[in-house]
C-alpha cells in the first residue's frame, strides 16, 4: 500500500500544481469553470481526503471528516472515496496529460490574447504580457536591405533650405551631349542648361565640370547696379524666393556683390531665342555636343588678331586656360576666347591632341599682316646692297651676314614659302611670298631647309641654318659662311635695310 499511496500523492500534487498554474492565468471565470471538473482546486483537495478515507477503510479504521477546510466532504460516502483512490495512477496520469493538451488546443489562443503577449497595438487587445516592457517602440523599425546597412550608420539628409543647390558634379566626356547627361541624372536638359549658366555663353567643353542641381532653378551672376528686387523682377519671383533660400546667404536690403552667384529655385525659363535658332528647337538643344578644347602651355601668352606675330596683340592667355579651337592657318590656331571674342595663338604654345589638330579646318580669307620685319639672323654685316668691287666689281642685290656655320636663319616677315631646297645661284635657299608683291630670298644655307613649299611661316620662324653652298652653274659664288638676304618689291630689288627694324 505504501507504493500505491506514494503514487497517489504524487498524482494529486501534480494536479495541485496544474491548478495553480491555470489559476494565475488571466482567464475568464467561465473558462475556469469549464476546467473545474478536471483540475479545480476543490477536486484536488477532495483527492487528499479520499486518500485518507481509503487508508482508513483498508485498515479497518473509522472514517472521520473533521477538516474545517473541506466542509462539503461531510456529505461524501466512503465508497466514492475508495473508488477514486483505487483508480490506476498510470491511467490517471494519462488522463491528466490528455486534459492539458486539450485545454491548450482549445483555449490556447484565448489564453495568449488575455496574457497581452501580442502588445496593445493589436486590434482588440488591451492587456500587456507578464514581462515588464521597459521600452515601447512607437514606429516601425527600418527595413534592412543589405548586410552592409547593419554596420553603416544611416545618413541624415540636411534640410532642403540649408543644403547647397548643387550636390553632384559631372565631368564632361567626349561623347556627352546635354540630353545624355540630363538622362543620366534624371533631370530635364533645360534644368541642366539654366543651372550651369549656359545661357551666358558658358561653353559645353570636354573636360570641364557640369553642376547637377538638387532642385530646378536658375544660376544668376550679379551684375553692377543689380539688387535683389531687380533680380526677382527679372525672373518673375518674389524677393523672398532669393533671400529665404539659405545657400544664397543674402538679406533683403543687402547690397549685392558684383559677380556673386545666386540661385533662384524653381524657376526654369524657356531657352533663349538664339539657342533655339542655333539648334533648331528644344529637342535640338538636347543634342548639344561637348566641344574639345586646347590648353595654354605658357603664362602670359600673346593672343593676336591674326595668324602671326606681325598682327596686333589683343589679349593674353594664362597658363592652363582652356580655349575652343575653331580653325588653323599654318602653325597658328584660331580660337574662341570668350563668346564672340576671337584670337590667334601660335600652335606650339597650345596643348592639344593630334586628332584635334587634324580635325580643324583651314582658315580662309586670312588677311596679310601689317608689313612688319625682323632681323633674319645674327652676325656681322659684311656686304651692303648695291655696287661693290670685292670680290669683283658687280651689283649686289642684297645684304650679307657672316657668322659660324649652323647659325639659325629666321623668316624676316610673315608669308608663304613658295620655294625651298636647291636654288639656282644660291645653293640651298628659301623664297617667301609676303603678299602685296613683296618676296624675300635666303641663300647659301648649310643644308636642306627645315620648311617646305606651301608652309605658312611667321616673322621669326626658323627656316634653315647658315652655310656656304652656291650654284656656280646658275652664276652663284660664295667666299665663306654667310647668309645672303634679298628683298624684291613688284619684281624689283630693294635695299633690305630699308625694311629691317
Amino acid at each position: 500500500m505504501n507504493w500505491f499511496l506514494s503514487l497517489r500523492r504524487g498524482e494529486i500534487a501534480v494536479r495541485q500544481v496544474i491548478w495553480r498554474l491555470v489559476d494565475v492565468l488571466p482567464l475568464p471565470s467561465s473558462t475556469k469553470q469549464r476546467l473545474a471538473p478536471h483540475i479545480q482546486r476543490e477536486n484536488a483537495q477532495a483527492q487528499v481526503a479520499a486518500l485518507r478515507s481509503a487508508r482508513a477503510t483498508l485498515t479497518g479504521q473509522e472514517v472521520t471528516h473533521n477538516s474545517p477546510e473541506l466542509p462539503f466532504l461531510k456529505t461524501a460516502t466512503n465508497e466514492l472515496f475508495v473508488v477514486d483512490a483505487l483508480l490506476d495512477p498510470h491511467v490517471a496520469g494519462h488522463i491528466t496529460i490528455a486534459v492539458m493538451v486539450g485545454v491548450i488546443l482549445i483555449f490556447g489562443n484565448g489564453i495568449i490574447e488575455k496574457s497581452g503577449l501580442y502588445g496593445k497595438d493589436r486590434p482588440g487587445l488591451n492587456q500587456k504580457s507578464g514581462v515588464d516592457m521597459t521600452i515601447e517602440v512607437g514606429a516601425p523599425l527600418p527595413q534592412v536591405m543589405s548586410a552592409s546597412e547593419l554596420t553603416v550608420p544611416q545618413m541624415v539628409t540636411p534640410l532642403p533650405s540649408a543644403a547647397p543647390p548643387y550636390l553632384f558634379y559631372h565631368r564632361i566626356r567626349v561623347s556627352d551631349t546635354l540630353g545624355v547627361i540630363a538622362t543620366e541624372y534624371n533631370i530635364s536638359p533645360r534644368v541642366l542648361f539654366w543651372a550651369n549658366g549656359l545661357q551666358n555663353g558658358r561653353v559645353f567643353i570636354v573636360g570641364s565640370t557640369l553642376r547637377i542641381p538638387r532642385l530646378p532653378g536658375v544660376s544668376h551672376t550679379v551684375a553692377e547696379t543689380e539688387t535683389i528686387a531687380s533680380i526677382a523682377e527679372q525672373y518673375g519671383v518674389k524677393t523672398t524666393a532669393i533671400t529665404l533660400f539659405r545657400p544664397n546667404r543674402v538679406l533683403q536690403n543687402e547690397d549685392l556683390v558684383v559677380d556673386k552667384e545666386i540661385f533662384i529655385p524653381y524657376v526654369v525659363p524657356a531657352y533663349p531665342d538664339a539657342i533655339i535658332n542655333k539648334y533648331g528647337g528644344e529637342e535640338g538643344v538636347a543634342t548639344m555636343e561637348a566641344i574639345e578644347t586646347v590648353t595654354v602651355l605658357q603664362d602670359e601668352t600673346n593672343v593676336r588678331n591674326g595668324p602671326g606675330r606681325a598682327f596686333d596683340k589683343i589679349a593674353t592667355a594664362r597658363l592652363g586656360q582652356r580655349l575652343i579651337p575653331i580653325a588653323r592657318y599654318g602653325s597658328w590656331v584660331k580660337l574662341e576666347l570668350n563668346p564672340g571674342e576671337i584670337g590667334w595663338i601660335k600652335g606650339s604654345l597650345l596643348g592639344m591632341s593630334d586628332g584635334l589638330v587634324g580635325g580643324l579646318p583651314t582658315a580662309t580669307n586670312v588677311p596679310w599682316p601689317p608689313p612688319r620685319w625682323t632681323w633674319p639672323t645674327t652676325g656681322k654685316l659684311t656686304s651692303p646692297f648695291g655696287w661693290r668691287s670685292v670680290p669683283m666689281y658687280m651689283f649686289h642685290n642684297g645684304i650679307d651676314f657672316a657668322n659660324a656655320a649652323g647659325t639659325p636663319i629666321y623668316a624676316a616677315r610673315y608669308g608663304r614659302v613658295f620655294e625651298a631646297g636647291w636654288c639656282s645661284g644660291f645653293g640651298y635657299c628659301v623664297r617667301i611670298d609676303h603678299g602685296g608683291g613683296v618676296i624675300s630670298i635666303y641663300g647659301h644655307m648649310l643644308k636642306k631647309p627645315v620648311v617646305q613649299v606651301g608652309n605658312i611661316v611667321d616673322m621669326g620662324d626658323l627656316i634653315g641654318l647658315m652655310g656656304s653652298t652656291y650654284d656656280a652653274a646658275g652664276g652663284g659664288f660664295s667666299t665663306g659662311v654667310h647668309l645672303h638676304l634679298t628683298i624684291k618689291v613688284n619684281g624689283k630689288y630693294v635695299d633690305p635695310l630699308k625694311y629691317l627694324p
